[in-house]
C-alpha cells in the first residue's frame, strides 16, 4: 500500500472546502489554487473539477512542480490534451487520469485473455452504457454544454467503457456516430449511437444514454471471438470448447483479487509511481487516447461522416475552438430540423 497524507483542499466555495477540512482533520484548506501550489509540502495535486478546467488547472499545477492525477476526461479537447502532455513531459512530472475500472481484477483477466487469444480471434464487440439521470443533474452550471462539460453522456458517462475498449481491442480505424437529445432540456447529446471498424474484420456497436429509464442503469460489454466470449460487468468468459474453457479458467486464476480496486486502488497506484520514479499504470497517453475516440464520435455525429483514426491536428474536431464550432453548427442544423 503506498503510504501519503492528504495535505489540504481548495474548493471556490472557501467554506465548503474549510468544512471538509474540519471533517477530515486537515491542516490546510483555501478558495484559491495559488495558495495549494505554493505551498511545498503538496507534492501531488488531484483535480476533481470541471471538464474544461482539467487541462488549464493541470498546467498550472505541473508548472507548479506538482505531479497531478486528473479525473475523466484528461481535457475538453485533444489540443488541450496535447498541451497538458507537453507540459508534463517538460516538467518532469507525472500525469494521470482516472480510470478506475482498470484496476479490477475481472479486467486485467480480460485483458490476460484476449492477450493470449484464448478465444481466438475477435470479430465483434458490443458496449453499451444506458444510464438515468434526472434533469436536476443538468442544473449544475458548468453540464449540459458543449463549452464546459465537452459533451454529455459519451464523454461523462461512457467515457470508461471508451476506455475499457481501447484497453481490450486497441484504437478503431474508423467511427460512424449519431447523437440527439432525447429527455433532457440540454445543448450536448443523451444519447449516442456509433458502429467502429477495426483494420480486420473486427467490427464493435456503442451505445451510450443519460436517458434510459431502466430500472437500473445497465452497462455491457461483449466480445465474441472465433472461438469463445468475453462479457463484463460481470465477467464471464466462455468457450463451447473444453480444452479452450480449462485455458481460461487457468489464466483468470494467474490473476489474484486485488485488496483494494476502483478509485481507492488508482490514487495508491498514482501516489507509488511518484515514490518509484515510474509512469502512473493509467498514463496521459491512455487519458488521450480515449479521448481520440471520443473527438471522433463527436466529429462523425455533427458531420453525418465517418471518420477515419488516428486524428490529426487538421481535424475539425481537434481543437477546443474547432470542436465548439462545429457543434454549433451541429446545433443551428438541428433546431432547423424540429
Amino acid at each position: 500500500m503506498a503510504s501519503a497524507r492528504v495535505v489540504g483542499v481548495v474548493d471556490v466555495d472557501e467554506e465548503r472546502a474549510q468544512a471538509f477540512a474540519r471533517r477530515y482533520n486537515l491542516p490546510f484548506w483555501s478558495g484559491e489554487d495559488e495558495d495549494l501550489l505554493r505551498r511545498e509540502d503538496i507534492h501531488i495535486v488531484s483535480l476533481c473539477v470541471p471538464h474544461h478546467l482539467h487541462a488549464p488547472l493541470a498546467i498550472k499545477a505541473l508548472q507548479a512542480g506538482k505531479h497531478v492525477l486528473v479525473e475523466k476526461p484528461l481535457a475538453i479537447s485533444l489540443e488541450e490534451a496535447d498541451a497538458v502532455t507537453a507540459e508534463a513531459q517538460r516538467a518532469n512530472r507525472n500525469l494521470g487520469v482516472v480510470f478506475q475500472l482498470r484496476y479490477e481484477a475481472d479486467v486485467k483477466r480480460a485483458k490476460l485473455v484476449l492477450e493470449r487469444q484464448l478465444i481466438g480471434e475477435p470479430f465483434y464487440a458490443e458496449i453499451h452504457c444506458l444510464w438515468w439521470r434526472r434533469p436536476m443533474y443538468y442544473e449544475v452550471p458548468w453540464r449540459g454544454k458543449w463549452a464546459t462539460e465537452g459533451g454529455g453522456a459519451v464523454i461523462n458517462q461512457a467515457s470508461h467503457h471508451i476506455d475499457l475498449l481501447v484497453h481490450l481491442l486497441g484504437l478503431p480505424c474508423e467511427v460512424n456516430a449519431t447523437i440527439d437529445t432525447i429527455a433532457h432540456q440540454i445543448e450536448v447529446e443523451d444519447w449516442c449511437l456509433a458502429t467502429m471498424r477495426w483494420d480486420d474484420r473486427l467490427r464493435a456497436s456503442f451505445c451510450a444514454a443519460t436517458c434510459a429509464e431502466l430500472e437500473n442503469d445497465s452497462s455491457r460489454m461483449l466480445v465474441l471471438g472465433t472461438h469463445g466470449t468475453i462479457q463484463m460487468f460481470p465477467f464471464r468468459p466462455h468457450s463451447r470448447q473444453e480444452s479452450r474453457l480449462v485455458q481460461i479458467a487457468d489464466a483468470c486464476r494467474e490473476i489474484p483479487d486485488t485488496e483494494v480496486s476502483g478509485h481507492t486502488a488508482e490514487l495508491h497506484d498514482f501516489v507509488r509511481s511518484v515514490q518509484e520514479g515510474r509512469p502512473p499504470t493509467v498514463s496521459a497517453h491512455d487519458g488521450r487516447r480515449a479521448l481520440e475516440l471520443i473527438t471522433a464520435i463527436y466529429q462523425s455525429a455533427f458531420t453525418g461522416e465517418p471518420v477515419a483514426l488516428p486524428l490529426d491536428v487538421n481535424s475539425p474536431c481537434y481543437t477546443t475552438a474547432g470542436k465548439l464550432e462545429t457543434a454549433r453548427r451541429y446545433l443551428s442544423q438541428r433546431a432547423k430540423r424540429t
